[in-house]
């Protein structure tokens, strides 16, 4: 049994998918930075088909909390945090990957950053889809002056789960919400970066892998543009006004569209963005766009607007290694 104290406490939650959570562990295990310990949260799975593929690793540090009834993905991370004996957690989604260095580069980010412990360190992911390639995300970092509650809802702006190293002690202070099925990842980062005192790192290189979930409908895909809004109502005072203008656009309208919401669900969204957000006129134009044209004009309109804005600023910006917010 293991006896030295980790540096780093990895949190897995998994249900049902034993496959691809040893892929993740191994990724995990793999790591250059080796004080490590692996929890992995299996969240009420019937069978021990899970915990019988962890056994086969075969490695002390991995250690698995078998909960007889199902939580949720949110509730299971906190109960891996709980357990975990680091100072820093590390989150990992199941069907996700790390490379090998990204302990390794947060840590050292981190340590150069030294804070009074509440403290999140994210960085840069590929975004890895079936027959097309990777795709590094976020297309930018945040901008110096620009707050993180802003930035993450710029068009293909977001840190992703498993790009997260935190103090145990933010992770403890703002725990993921209970329940919450959906935008757990989003509903957690707005809350711990308002919470006073906490600070962003952000490591500007992609260090994790984020496989998109093309073969199964998830939770939040799944989700209709009323209970998205909904959402957004109850946590805007999270986000900017410019901020909650992006997240109806990017997250609400496409979805209504796909809805069939019609003209009174445009209405609807059009003074959520309009009038409760404060919207650029490019936000306007593609919420319109989004409703009058089909999907492939869509996307040439949302790329025209949004992504040729983002690489002006790209290159006017100077290469950066690690940014502090």
């Amino acid at each position: 049994m293991i006896t030295a104290k980790p540096r780093i406490s990895v949190v897995i939650p998994t249900r049902d998918r034993p496959a691809l959570v040893v892929r993740a562990v191994r990724s995990a295990l793999e790591q250059t930075f080796a004080e490590i310990e692996v929890i992995v949260v299996i969240d009420g799975e019937r069978g021990s088909e899970t915990a019988d593929s962890l056994v086969l690793l075969e490695d002390e540090r991995v250690r698995f909390i078998a909960l007889p009834e199902q939580v949720g993905g949110a509730e299971a991370r906190n109960v891996g945090i709980r357990q975990a004996r680091a100072e820093w957690i590390a989150l990992l989604d199941d069907d996700d990957e790390w490379l090998p260095t990204k302990l390794a580069e947060q840590m050292a980010a981190a340590i150069d950053n030294r804070h009074d412990g509440l403290t999140v360190v994210t960085c840069q992911h590929l975004h890895r889809q079936r027959n097309a390639p990777d795709v590094i995300r976020p297309r930018r970092l945040p901008r110096p002056d620009e707050a993180a509650w802003e930035f993450m809802f710029d068009y293909l702006c977001y840190f992703q789960t498993s790009t997260f190293l935190c103090s145990k002690q933010l992770m403890l202070k703002v725990p993921f919400t209970q329940g919450l099925a959906f935008f757990q990842d989003i509903d957690w980062f707005l809350r711990a970066l308002r919470s006073p005192g906490t600070k962003l790192v952000v490591v500007a290189q992609p260090l994790s892998i984020y496989n998109a979930p093309e073969d199964r409908v998830t939770i939040t895909s799944s989700l209709g543009w009323k209970a998205r809004v909904g959402w957004g109502r109850a946590n805007r005072h999270l986000m900017s006004k410019r901020g909650y203008s992006r997240f109806i656009v990017g997250s609400c309208v496409a979805r209504a569209v796909q809805d069939g919401a019609g003209l009174r669900g445009f209405g609807r969204l059009f003074y959520e963005c309009a009038i409760v957000g404060s919207p650029t006129p490019q936000l306007l134009l593609l919420l319109c766009g989004t409703y009058a044209l089909r999907p492939s004009l869509r996307k040439k309109l949302r790329d025209r607007l949004l992504l040729r804005r983002m690489d002006r600023e790209l290159t006017a910006e100077p290469e950066r290694s690690a940014k502090v917010a």
